[in-house]
Order: structure tokens, then C-alpha cells, then sequence
């Protein structure tokens, strides 16, 4: 691209024949109309990142889980898969978030919104080893590494919809003061919530990885309009 441009730009350009002049333009206007669909482009292929990443993460841990060999180890393996589900619900929760936002405000994403979307899946790959955690080692501290994961991978969900929906919203002043403040407004319920988790876990691990896995699931059930920006 850089070269293409110099050549439109630079002395060179005076030197080439007439025919070569024609090639050039027809690559300068293939070049123009890939640029015109690549931010479609962009949205197809974060859309079927996010599902294979979520896939892969989803399968690794439910690898994680050992199956009871022994007859005292069989309350360990149905405590694995509870927290096995409560994993899932929360990775499927953040799939489905993402599909709404895709579905209804990223129509044309840009790089910005492509980071925030690689760094929320990769903090959504650090679900497995902190499920692992919990499984070998049922503690305080490893509940609340897992909320502190679960907590960034909030707020760069929220980063997503953001940046994937301004362009949406440039044309219209109000609608960007709004999805502003639907954003701040957000990340402060998430920060307290999380913080309330985090606490939670100090005392009582188990009554903490309980709510991660309701949360989720109340999220499931509101309507689609209350999980987008309004």
C-alpha cells in the first residue's frame, strides 16, 4: 500500500506509459474497494475467532475435569463439574453478550475494536488454569484470582461494544453522549458487583462461586434489549 502510494505521489509516476498509468489505476481501484469492505470483512472474521477461541476454551475445561476411579473421590468429581458448569455459563454468557453486539451495534469494527476483542479472549483463556485452581485447591485465594479474571474480562467486553459501536454512533451527538454513559454507568455496576464477589470469596468461597454461575444465568434470561446499549 505504502509503495502503491508513492508511485501515485512521487516523479515516477510521469515516467510510466499510458498503459501502465491504466494498470496502475485499475490496482489503485481494486485496492480502494477491498479497503471499503474490509471493515465487513473484519466483523465476519471476529465473529468466527470469538466462536472457535470460546470453543477451545470451553473444551479445555472440561478436560480439566478427572473422572472418580475411586468411590471417595466421587464428591470431588461432582464438585469438579459444578464448577465445570459454572464455568461454562460464564464463557457462554460472554458468547452470547458478543453475538448481541455483533448481531445489533459492530456492523464495521475497526483495529481498536479488534484488540479489545483479542484481549478480552485472551483473558477469557486464563478461565481454564483458574477453573483448575479451584478444582485442585477449593480456597479464598483461588476463588478471588478467578473474579479478578472474570472482572477484566468485563470490562474489556464493555471496551468491545464500545468501540465496535462508535462508528454507529459518530453521526449522531446525543446517541454518543448516551452510549457514554451506558458505558460508564456499566463498568461501575461491574466494578461493584465484582468487588461485592471478591469480598464474598474471603469468607465464603463456595457462596461466592454459586452467585458467578447465577449471574450469568439472570443474564441469560433479561430480554436482548436490556444487554446491549439503550
Amino acid at each position: 500500500m505504502f509503495k502503491l502510494h508513492k508511485v501515485f505521489d512521487s516523479r515516477h509516476y510521469r515516467r510510466l506509459s499510458s498503459v501502465q498509468k491504466e494498470e496502475l489505476k485499475e490496482a489503485r481501484d481494486k485496492v480502494h474497494q477491498a479497503q471499503q469492505k474490509e471493515p465487513e470483512r473484519l466483523r465476519e472474521h471476529l465473529e468466527t475467532f470469538n466462536d472457535a477461541v470460546i470453543a477451545i476454551i470451553i473444551t479445555i475445561i472440561v478436560l480439566q475435569i478427572q473422572p472418580a476411579f475411586k468411590a471417595s473421590q466421587y464428591l470431588e468429581f461432582l464438585g469438579n463439574i459444578v464448577i465445570f458448569i459454572i464455568a461454562f455459563f460464564i464463557i457462554a454468557d460472554f458468547w452470547y453478550d458478543l453475538h448481541i453486539a455483533f448481531s445489533y451495534f459492530i456492523f464495521k469494527p475497526d483495529k481498536i475494536t479488534a484488540i479489545c476483542d483479542f484481549c478480552l479472549l485472551a483473558t477469557l483463556s486464563l478461565l481454564p488454569v483458574m477453573t483448575k485452581w479451584i478444582m485442585m485447591r477449593d480456597s479464598a485465594f483461588a476463588v478471588t484470582n478467578f473474579g479478578i479474571v472474570y472482572f477484566i474480562a468485563q470490562i474489556l467486553k464493555v471496551f468491545v461494544q464500545y468501540f465496535g459501536a462508535k462508528p454507529l454512533m459518530r453521526s449522531s451527538q446525543v446517541m454518543n453522549i448516551m452510549m457514554v454513559k451506558t458505558s460508564v454507568h456499566r463498568i461501575i455496576i461491574v466494578f461493584l458487583l465484582t468487588l461485592f464477589l471478591i469480598l464474598l470469596s474471603l469468607v465464603v468461597p463456595k457462596v461466592a462461586m454459586f452467585l458467578y454461575i447465577l449471574i450469568p444465568f439472570i443474564s441469560f434470561l433479561m430480554p436482548n434489549n436490556s444487554r446491549g446499549f439503550r
